[in-house]
């Protein structure tokens, strides 16, 4: 059975969000870890690992890698459970293509479900924070957020949810004409005509509802 003959730190684990440490077995490095592991295994020099227990350690140890590189990537901003199990999919599909080893399924669910136990995912929240960002910088309709939401993989009953609370707080005939302000300089010497059929078309673009569209053109064709 193999024993830990020397844990020591990373040096370049200063810059994480975790400390790591390089485990060596009988004089050669083994695997990294990071500080949750060489705590709860409690990996100090002189332990034996007998081999059943060797194996978890390494899965574990796989599995904290790669939450270092999902911290990093969850730095930028939130994600979707989807949009994780969709990065490690296309990560799979890199390597199969490099010829590299491929990440198994249990561990992606093993990463999956830390990220659910430390609050890193959670669709409610995301699908929240995804719909104020979009309505404030983009003036995007709630069609077009439901839609987005979807892509993203929130279930259905958290998107009704959010953009039901959204309209209750917002009004969408507001947001479209603040959506519809920014080309009003450029649209506003256009015949009648030509300024609906392309304010109409814009505001369906941003996601809004016809009868949405409709009322707010028919109200501001009489102030250009």
């Amino acid at each position: 059975m193999p024993k830990v003959t020397s844990v020591e730190p990373q040096k370049k684990s200063a810059s994480r969000r975790t400390k790591r440490f390089n485990v060596f077995l009988d004089g050669e490095f083994a695997f990294g870890a990071d500080e949750d592991l060489v705590v709860n295994r409690r990996l100090v020099v002189g332990k034996v690992i007998p081999s059943e227990e060797l194996d978890q350690i390494l899965f574990e140890a796989e599995v904290g890698k790669l939450m270092e590189r999902m911290y990093r990537w969850f730095s930028i901003r939130q994600h979707s459970e989807k949009e994780v199990r969709d990065y490690f999919r296309v990560k799979n599909l890199e390597s199969r293509v490099k010829g590299k080893e491929e990440r198994s399924q249990v561990v992606i669910d093993a990463v999956v479900e830390r990220l659910k136990q430390k609050g890193m995912i959670n669709d409610l929240e995301f699908a929240k924070a995804w719909t104020e960002a979009r309505r404030k910088s983009k003036q995007k309709g709630i069609r077009a957020i439901r839609s987005e939401l979807f892509q993203k993989g929130i279930d259905k009953e958290i998107i009704e949810e959010v953009t039901r609370v959204e309209s209750q707080e917002s009004s969408e005939e507001d947001l479209a004409r603040q959506a519809l302000e920014k080309k009003m300089r450029f649209w506003k010497n256009l015949p009648a005509l030509e300024f609906k059929k392309k304010a109409f078309e814009y505001l369906m673009r941003k996601g809004f509802e016809y009868e949405v569209a409709k009322e707010v053109i028919e109200k501001d064709i009489n102030l250009m």
